[in-house]
């Protein structure tokens, strides 16, 4: 007996030391906040109506951080904000040699149960629109809504995403920043804002480039359609005619698959959530309709 006690103690000893680390969230004073999840970090910020339902946005794919365009992006928000309590969260900050969409999807959900987000409406623009699909098929008690936003359960056309990850690789900012703002965006908004868009890019490190790189093949390797069926909750597809990385036929297919309700503009790209002046309407339509 007394050996079995000192059996047990050590086993309890030795769990204890295995035992995973709690996730950590810090607030920082900037509003640009994180949630550690062992040697992963994920950034995130918050606005909108503390009081109302939750909403999680998850943005597409970029050169670099969107963290540093939050103020920005709370003012183009402001109209669902008035309603909504909002949440950005970002990738992790250094993405591992290989990481599918399905590891961000596991990663963002286990960053949203950190701070303590339960039932959550996520809004997915491009490849977070993938992520949001990703999150509903393993989560469906979490994910209680989805608006996937010029995305798709798959790609058909690499082409466009293909040149992206040479330009990348490399290391050709010039081209890489000239071949986003003209793929992403309508002829006459790219004209407007190039050098906005151009200068976005300015700055970027080595892990900006590997982080990219990842992010377009897990995007490149993404297909989901035959679990489309398996998405139960309420879903909105929003695309645009002119897309040129995703398609129309892209978001067509996602809002057959799904069952769903869709509206694709004519005339506009694959930004077309930066360019239509009307496009969170269709957003706040959607949520507003859920909650009577």
């Amino acid at each position: 007996m007394k050996y079995m006690k000192v059996l047990l103690v050590a086993l309890l000893i030795l769990m204890s030391g295995c035992a995973k680390e709690k996730d950590k969230v810090i607030i920082n004073e900037n509003g640009i906040n994180t949630v550690v999840m062992g040697e992963k970090e994920m950034e995130w910020f918050r606005f909108g109506n503390e009081d109302g339902p939750k909403v999680v946005i998850l943005p597409g794919v970029s050169l670099k951080s969107v963290m540093g365009s939050k103020d920005a992006i709370i003012s183009a928000y402001s109209y669902l904000a008035e309603d909504y309590d909002v949440y950005l969260f970002e990738r992790i900050r250094i993405l591992p040699g290989k990481y599918d969409i399905t590891d961000m999807a596991e990663d963002t959900l286990r960053a949203v149960k950190a701070i303590g987000l339960k039932e959550i409406n996520v809004m997915g623009v491009s490849m977070g629109g993938m992520i949001a699909l990703q999150m509903a098929i393993l989560d469906p008690e979490t994910v209680k809504s989805i608006m996937l936003c010029s995305t798709a359960a798959r790609v058909y056309d690499p082409t466009v995403l293909e040149n992206w990850k040479t330009l990348a690789e490399e290391r050709n900012l010039p081209e890489l920043m000239q071949a986003f703002g003209e793929d992403v965006y309508s002829p006459s908004f790219f004209e407007q804002y190039k050098d906005i868009i151009l200068a976005s890019g300015d700055g970027a490190m080595e892990q900006d480039y590997m982080n990219f790189i990842i992010s377009l093949k897990g995007i490149l390797s993404f297909d989901c359609y035959d679990r489309l069926k398996d998405i139960k909750c309420p879903a909105l597809v929003i695309g645009a005619s002119e897309d040129k990385i995703l398609s129309k036929w892209g978001s067509i297919e996602l809002a057959a698959g799904l069952q769903c309700d869709s509206f694709i503009y004519e005339g506009y790209g694959h930004g077309v959530y930066d360019e239509a002046p009307d496009y969170l309407t269709h957003i706040k339509a959607f949520l507003d309709q859920l909650e009577k």
